[in-house]
Protein backbone atom coordinates (compact mmCIF):
# COMPACT_ATOMS: atom_id res chain seq x y z
CA UNK A 1 0.00 0.00 0.00
CA UNK A 2 1.38 3.10 -1.03
CA UNK A 3 2.37 6.04 1.70
CA UNK A 4 -0.28 9.29 1.45
CA UNK A 5 1.20 12.09 -0.53
CA UNK A 6 2.73 14.03 2.40
CA UNK A 7 5.41 11.33 2.22
CA UNK A 8 5.22 10.23 -0.97
CA UNK A 9 9.06 11.14 -1.57
CA UNK A 10 9.82 8.40 1.58
CA UNK A 11 8.87 5.27 -0.57
CA UNK A 12 12.65 5.23 -2.51
CA UNK A 13 13.60 4.55 1.20
CA UNK A 14 10.99 1.53 1.68
CA UNK A 15 11.16 -2.34 1.26
CA UNK A 16 9.47 -3.19 -2.52
CA UNK A 17 10.01 -6.60 -2.68
CA UNK A 18 6.73 -7.77 -1.61
CA UNK A 19 3.44 -6.05 -1.01
CA UNK A 20 3.78 -4.31 2.36
CA UNK A 21 0.80 -2.42 4.12
CA UNK A 22 2.96 1.27 5.02
CA UNK A 23 1.89 3.00 7.90
CA UNK A 24 3.79 6.88 8.19
CA UNK A 25 3.57 8.41 12.01
CA UNK A 26 4.90 12.30 12.34
CA UNK A 27 6.04 13.00 15.19
CA UNK A 28 8.20 15.77 16.80
CA UNK A 29 11.05 15.88 19.50
CA UNK A 30 12.45 18.55 20.84
CA UNK A 31 12.62 20.79 17.64
CA UNK A 32 12.95 18.43 15.04
CA UNK A 33 10.11 16.47 12.97
CA UNK A 34 10.11 12.41 12.59
CA UNK A 35 8.42 10.11 10.27
CA UNK A 36 8.35 6.81 11.48
CA UNK A 37 7.41 4.11 8.53
CA UNK A 38 5.90 0.56 9.42
CA UNK A 39 6.00 -1.90 6.83
CA UNK A 40 3.66 -4.91 7.62
CA UNK A 41 3.70 -7.96 4.53
CA UNK A 42 2.02 -11.77 5.81
CA UNK A 43 5.34 -12.93 6.40
CA UNK A 44 7.58 -9.90 7.72
CA UNK A 45 7.68 -6.32 9.09
CA UNK A 46 10.15 -3.69 9.91
CA UNK A 47 10.03 -0.08 10.73
CA UNK A 48 12.54 2.78 8.67
CA UNK A 49 13.06 6.25 10.24
CA UNK A 50 13.30 9.30 8.73
CA UNK A 51 14.36 13.15 9.94
CA UNK A 52 13.24 15.91 8.12
CA UNK A 53 16.20 18.24 7.30
CA UNK A 54 16.62 21.38 4.85
CA UNK A 55 16.96 19.01 2.64
CA UNK A 56 14.16 17.12 3.22
CA UNK A 57 13.31 13.72 4.39
CA UNK A 58 16.76 11.89 5.37
CA UNK A 59 16.47 8.28 6.23
CA UNK A 60 17.72 8.02 9.82
CA UNK A 61 17.26 4.30 10.54
CA UNK A 62 15.86 0.77 10.00
CA UNK A 63 15.37 -2.26 11.65
CA UNK A 64 12.90 -4.92 12.65
CA UNK A 65 11.46 -2.41 15.23
CA UNK A 66 12.63 0.84 16.25
CA UNK A 67 12.54 3.07 19.18
CA UNK A 68 13.10 6.81 18.32
CA UNK A 69 12.98 8.18 21.91
CA UNK A 70 15.69 6.14 22.82
CA UNK A 71 17.40 6.27 19.96
CA UNK A 72 17.41 10.18 20.08
CA UNK A 73 18.34 10.48 23.52
CA UNK A 74 21.58 8.48 22.39
CA UNK A 75 21.05 5.21 24.24
CA UNK A 76 22.24 2.36 22.32
CA UNK A 77 21.54 -1.21 23.33
CA UNK A 78 25.07 -2.97 23.64
CA UNK A 79 25.31 -6.94 24.52
CA UNK A 80 27.28 -8.63 27.33
CA UNK A 81 27.33 -12.23 26.12
CA UNK A 82 28.97 -15.42 27.56
CA UNK A 83 30.05 -16.82 24.31
CA UNK A 84 29.27 -20.51 24.23
CA UNK A 85 26.69 -22.15 22.66
CA UNK A 86 24.26 -24.58 24.70
CA UNK A 87 24.23 -28.49 24.39
CA UNK A 88 22.21 -30.77 21.79
CA UNK A 89 19.98 -31.82 24.86
CA UNK A 90 18.29 -28.19 24.39
CA UNK A 91 18.61 -27.87 21.25
CA UNK A 92 16.25 -30.29 20.95
CA UNK A 93 13.90 -29.34 23.42
CA UNK A 94 13.60 -25.74 22.08
CA UNK A 95 12.98 -27.18 18.56
CA UNK A 96 10.07 -29.54 19.99
CA UNK A 97 8.47 -26.86 21.98
CA UNK A 98 8.71 -24.24 18.94
CA UNK A 99 7.06 -26.85 16.83
CA UNK A 100 4.44 -27.91 19.27
CA UNK A 101 3.61 -23.84 19.65
CA UNK A 102 2.83 -23.82 15.56
CA UNK A 103 -0.21 -22.20 15.25
CA UNK A 104 -0.74 -21.89 19.46
CA UNK A 105 1.79 -19.46 20.52
CA UNK A 106 0.61 -15.78 19.85
CA UNK A 107 2.96 -12.91 19.66
CA UNK A 108 -0.20 -10.12 19.97
CA UNK A 109 1.61 -9.37 23.35
CA UNK A 110 4.64 -8.34 21.27
CA UNK A 111 5.51 -5.00 19.52
CA UNK A 112 2.78 -3.56 17.31
CA UNK A 113 0.29 -6.30 18.55
CA UNK A 114 2.51 -9.03 17.02
CA UNK A 115 3.35 -7.33 13.62
CA UNK A 116 6.96 -6.33 14.38
CA UNK A 117 7.61 -9.74 17.06
CA UNK A 118 9.52 -11.84 15.00
CA UNK A 119 12.53 -11.65 17.50
CA UNK A 120 10.29 -11.34 20.74
CA UNK A 121 8.44 -14.52 19.32
CA UNK A 122 12.08 -16.60 18.95
CA UNK A 123 13.00 -15.13 22.37
CA UNK A 124 10.21 -16.00 24.51
CA UNK A 125 9.88 -19.39 23.13
CA UNK A 126 13.41 -19.48 23.77
CA UNK A 127 12.92 -18.14 27.61
CA UNK A 128 10.04 -20.98 27.93
CA UNK A 129 12.39 -23.48 27.92
CA UNK A 130 15.68 -22.65 29.06
CA UNK A 131 14.07 -20.27 31.48
CA UNK A 132 16.69 -17.18 30.40
CA UNK A 133 16.97 -14.19 27.98
CA UNK A 134 18.87 -14.81 24.99
CA UNK A 135 18.35 -11.55 24.08
CA UNK A 136 16.25 -8.42 25.26
CA UNK A 137 16.25 -6.81 22.05
CA UNK A 138 13.31 -6.97 19.35
CA UNK A 139 15.24 -5.61 16.74
CA UNK A 140 17.29 -8.01 14.17
CA UNK A 141 19.69 -5.38 13.64
CA UNK A 142 20.42 -5.39 16.87
CA UNK A 143 20.22 -9.10 18.07
CA UNK A 144 22.97 -10.11 14.87
CA UNK A 145 25.58 -8.01 16.22
CA UNK A 146 24.82 -9.39 19.49
CA UNK A 147 25.28 -13.12 17.85
CA UNK A 148 28.40 -12.42 16.14
CA UNK A 149 29.93 -10.46 19.19
CA UNK A 150 29.21 -13.47 21.26
CA UNK A 151 30.39 -16.75 18.32
CA UNK A 152 32.42 -14.30 16.31
CA UNK A 153 31.23 -15.07 12.98
CA UNK A 154 28.15 -16.78 11.37
CA UNK A 155 28.32 -21.23 11.78
CA UNK A 156 27.84 -22.69 8.52
CA UNK A 157 24.07 -23.65 8.50
CA UNK A 158 24.60 -27.60 8.92
CA UNK A 159 26.68 -27.35 12.16
CA UNK A 160 23.48 -25.61 13.94
CA UNK A 161 20.91 -27.90 14.85
CA UNK A 162 17.24 -28.03 14.95
CA UNK A 163 16.47 -25.25 17.83
CA UNK A 164 19.33 -23.00 16.47
CA UNK A 165 18.74 -19.53 14.82
CA UNK A 166 19.00 -18.31 11.47
CA UNK A 167 18.50 -14.75 10.94
CA UNK A 168 18.47 -11.66 7.96
CA UNK A 169 18.89 -8.38 9.68
CA UNK A 170 16.66 -5.61 8.64
CA UNK A 171 19.63 -3.60 6.53
CA UNK A 172 19.23 0.11 7.09
CA UNK A 173 21.46 1.29 4.08
CA UNK A 174 21.38 1.44 0.23
CA UNK A 175 20.89 -0.47 -1.73
CA UNK A 176 19.62 -2.91 0.18
CA UNK A 177 17.64 -1.08 2.87
CA UNK A 178 14.99 -4.15 3.34
CA UNK A 179 12.67 -5.95 5.92
CA UNK A 180 14.73 -8.72 7.69
CA UNK A 181 13.49 -11.26 9.91
CA UNK A 182 14.20 -14.16 12.51
CA UNK A 183 13.40 -17.43 13.17
CA UNK A 184 14.15 -21.34 14.58
CA UNK A 185 15.98 -23.45 12.65
CA UNK A 186 14.03 -27.38 12.23
CA UNK A 187 15.29 -30.62 10.83
CA UNK A 188 15.71 -31.76 7.69
CA UNK A 189 13.25 -33.40 5.11
CA UNK A 190 13.21 -36.53 3.80
CA UNK A 191 13.66 -34.36 0.22
CA UNK A 192 17.02 -32.57 2.27
CA UNK A 193 15.00 -29.47 2.51
CA UNK A 194 15.34 -28.24 6.12
CA UNK A 195 12.35 -26.69 8.10
CA UNK A 196 11.83 -23.12 9.91
CA UNK A 197 9.46 -21.84 12.17
CA UNK A 198 8.71 -18.10 12.67
CA UNK A 199 6.40 -15.49 13.64
CA UNK A 200 4.05 -14.55 10.90
CA UNK A 201 3.79 -10.27 11.12
CA UNK A 202 0.23 -10.69 8.98
CA UNK A 203 -1.54 -13.69 11.58
CA UNK A 204 0.75 -12.45 14.98
CA UNK A 205 1.25 -16.34 15.17
CA UNK A 206 3.55 -18.78 15.43
CA UNK A 207 4.20 -20.76 12.51
CA UNK A 208 6.10 -22.99 9.86
CA UNK A 209 6.41 -20.58 7.30
CA UNK A 210 9.74 -21.21 5.35
CA UNK A 211 11.88 -24.08 4.15
CA UNK A 212 15.75 -23.38 4.16
CA UNK A 213 15.53 -23.07 0.38
CA UNK A 214 12.39 -20.50 0.61
CA UNK A 215 14.27 -18.51 3.18
CA UNK A 216 17.15 -17.80 0.88
CA UNK A 217 15.25 -17.20 -2.03
CA UNK A 218 13.23 -14.01 -0.05
CA UNK A 219 16.19 -12.73 2.08
CA UNK A 220 19.24 -13.23 -0.11
CA UNK A 221 18.13 -13.58 -3.27
CA UNK A 222 15.41 -11.27 -3.30
CA UNK A 223 16.11 -8.56 -0.72
CA UNK A 224 19.88 -8.90 -0.99
CA UNK A 225 20.34 -9.35 2.78
CA UNK A 226 22.63 -11.30 4.94
CA UNK A 227 21.58 -15.00 5.77
CA UNK A 228 23.17 -15.84 8.89
CA UNK A 229 22.97 -18.65 11.39
CA UNK A 230 23.86 -19.48 15.19
CA UNK A 231 23.37 -21.93 18.05
CA UNK A 232 21.31 -20.61 21.05
CA UNK A 233 24.13 -18.86 23.10
CA UNK A 234 24.26 -20.56 26.47
CA UNK A 235 23.44 -17.32 28.07
CA UNK A 236 22.50 -13.81 26.96
CA UNK A 237 21.64 -10.31 28.56
CA UNK A 238 20.87 -7.19 26.50
CA UNK A 239 21.92 -3.71 28.45
CA UNK A 240 20.60 -0.07 27.86
CA UNK A 241 24.31 1.62 28.45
Amino acid sequence: MALSKDYKDLSKFLDTTDDYENDATEFVIGDTRYVLVTQVSELDAGQSLFEYTDEGWEPLDSDTIIDPVSRSTGRALTAELVCSAVGPEKHSAVHVHSADQVDKFSSSKGPSGGRLACVWAVRHLVKQVLGYWITRTDGTAVLDPQLRQCFGATHQEADVPAGGIIISPTEGRSPNRNVGHVSLLGPYTGDGSRLIYSNSSGKARWKQNFTLDSWIRRYRDKKGLKVRFYPLPYRGESLIS
